[in-house]
């Protein structure tokens, strides 16, 4: 194994190594959850040596200038207000998904149009358009952290992957039954994409290949979401048969399966060290899950209507709700499941609620044709108003300095 570069992650802390095994690029995440301002970055920095044999003596003067990077990106001052930065006229059909490359330079939309398009927020153009679909293009994602590739998945029942730079088509993966919903690169190894579908399974994928390696099977319905881990090895599905499932794709088999909702499920998500998951319901609930223990940690049971997102902050120990009963609430779950604050002010369903980076404030995007930004009291400091149609989609880039929405009016708008 040879070690061939580094790629930071700011939030949380982290530092990727991509090396090269038996002529294969592969990426190992260093988790450094701990990392505080007053770490000692040597001592830390030898440590990781210590149990880290692609770490030799010669990188460990960029190791240490990589951990005093991360450990100053911790010292700088959250942003409070952001303006209007530019407004895209995307599609002529609806947008369905929208997602930021690492960078927050660029940004891809899917739309009703069968088409993904790649967009330069900084000079305010369409760099590419994806065309090959044959319908509705609902799922957008960049590799991360390389952001070289992007993988779409289509109502045409298939799978794309692209060169995100020229647009160029790289694969086409077949193989679903029905509409394809969701698709993800695996964050351990971009070599694998995961599908989920409306027919009720889930396919992993090799890139290079186009080889479907697993054909995950055993949920009783549409599958909406799908999740690798950290370690690349298990994947979390969720159903609208009211469960989640963990898949040992080492196996091939679904090894736990989460029962205990009584409505569809609307997202399931890990978080951080991938030990516990948070899953909405349309049965107006939400639920915290111990992956060891195999049981319901919490069950939050706080809003009048569904819920229909749900996202961790960075460090895992908070949780955000967002509901069609208009607001969003904010839960400490590092003890238990104890409410710090109700987000009121919307006047229509809540559909995207997310963290910023750092984790000190909460966005969320509404059918009321705005997006809000909360701080963690649950005050609105700032409501993102302008476009004609319902936010059905918002997202802060990688650094926590731009905002995206994307608009049932075709649009979408960056704010900074």
């Amino acid at each position: 194994m040879k070690l061939k570069k580094f790629y930071l992650r700011y939030y949380p802390p982290g530092i990727a190594l991509c090396f090269s095994k038996s002529n294969i690029d592969e990426v190992k995440v260093i988790s450094l959850h701990d990392l505080t301002t007053q770490t000692d970055v040597g001592k830390l920095a030898e440590k990781i040596s210590a149990s880290e044999t692609l770490i030799t003596p010669n990188v460990m003067p960029q190791l240490i200038d990589l951990l005093i990077k991360l450990q100053n990106k911790l010292k700088e001052p959250v942003k409070k207000k952001f303006y209007i930065h530019k407004t895209f006229n995307t599609h002529v059909l609806p947008i369905t998904n929208v997602c930021f490359d690492k960078s927050g330079h660029r940004f891809a939309t899917g739309s009703y149009d069968r088409t993904c398009r790649v967009w330069n927020v900084e000079a305010g153009v369409e760099e590419s358009i994806l065309r090959g679909h044959e319908n509705v293009v609902f799922a957008v994602n960049f590799n991360t952290p390389k952001c070289d590739r992007l993988v779409t998945g289509s109502f045409d029942k298939t799978a794309k992957v692209w060169n995100a730079s020229s647009g160029a088509l790289l694969r086409t993966f077949h193989g679903h039954a029905n509409e394809i919903v969701a698709t993800e690169f695996n964050t351990h190894n971009d070599d694998e994409i995961a599908s989920a579908s409306m027919d009720g399974t889930s396919r992993i994928f090799r890139v290079e290949t186009g080889q479907e390696t697993h054909n995950l099977t055993g949920h009783g319905d549409a599958i909406i979401s799908a999740r690798f881990d950290n370690e690349g090895h298990l994947l979390l599905t969720g159903s609208f048969d009211s469960t989640a499932k963990v898949w040992d794709l080492r196996s091939g088999r679904d090894v736990i399966t989460f029962n205990g909702h009584n409505g569809e499920i609307s997202n399931a998500i890990w978080n951080i060290n991938c030990k516990m998951i948070a899953t909405g319901s349309l049965d107006s609930t939400a639920r915290l899950w111990d992956i060891r223990e195999r049981k319901t940690l919490y069950t939050i049971d706080d809003h009048s209507d569904e819920v229909l997102d749900v996202s961790f902050d960075y460090s895992g120990q908070h949780l955000v709700t967002a509901s069609a009963d208009c607001s969003a609430k904010l839960w400490n779950i590092a003890g238990k499941a104890d409410k710090i604050a109700t987000m009121t002010g919307h006047t229509d369903e809540i559909s995207k609620v997310s963290f910023s980076p750092p984790g000190l404030m909460i966005l969320t995007a509404s059918a009321d044709r705005t997006a809000r930004i909360w701080t963690l009291d649950g005050t609105c400091s700032q409501v993102l108003s302008g476009h004609t149609g319902e936010i059905f989609s918002c997202s802060f880039n990688y650094i926590g300095d731009t905002i995206v929405t994307a608009s049932k009016d075709n649009t979408c708008k960056i704010w900074r």
